[in-house]
């Protein structure tokens, strides 16, 4: 079994968790390039500036890597705009811009951003809306740029580019990771 057929088959277990173009950006090889200071192709400033704060504040770094280190702001401009349609595109573009003049996001501190980022968070995952808040769909993004990267996937994720011996019984302190795909 390749690894799309796995990819497809996890996403129809998890009964569609994850949206179709996040899968379709990995399935096209969409990857998170590492490094920090990216120049938008197709965002503004503006919006790159918050789709970056946003995603560091969802995966902040620590011991390990952040978002911005992995390189996944500029992985969700490439799946927005290589990848998703024109429909789902605007209306991505358009929650961003919402979110971003609802919450005077531009003008908080680091510490106020991360609040309103936190209270959007627990306000969508309380709702039972019909369109994916923005937060959520950020957070889809964010999570699956990072841990398709390369540093999400080596130095958070448990590596091996080939896999040793199986043993099916092992306490998971034992582990001490999740396993890479």
């Amino acid at each position: 079994m390749n690894r799309r057929e796995v990819i497809k088959r996890t996403a129809i277990l998890m009964g569609g968790v994850v949206s179709a173009p996040t899968i379709m950006a990995i399935l096209k090889g969409c990857k998170a390039t590492p490094g920090i200071a990216w120049q938008p192709k197709y965002f503004t400033q503006a919006q790159a500036y918050v789709v970056t704060e946003v995603a560091e504040i969802i995966i902040p770094k620590t011991d390990t890597p952040g978002a911005k280190d992995a390189g996944v702001p500029a992985f969700i401009e490439e799946l927005i705009f290589e990848v998703y349609n024109e429909t789902d595109r605007t209306k991505f573009v358009t929650a961003l811009d919402d979110f971003t003049t609802s919450t005077n996001f531009h003008n908080l501190s680091a510490e106020e951003q991360k609040n309103v980022v936190i209270e959007a968070h627990t306000k969508a995952i309380n709702e039972k809306a019909q369109e994916r808040p923005f937060i959520l769909r950020m957070k889809e993004l964010t999570m699956s740029g990072f841990f398709s990267s390369q540093p999400g996937a080596t130095e958070v994720l448990r590596y091996e580019a080939v896999p040793g011996r199986y043993e099916g019984c092992i306490p998971f302190e034992d582990i001490g990771k999740a396993w890479a795909m």
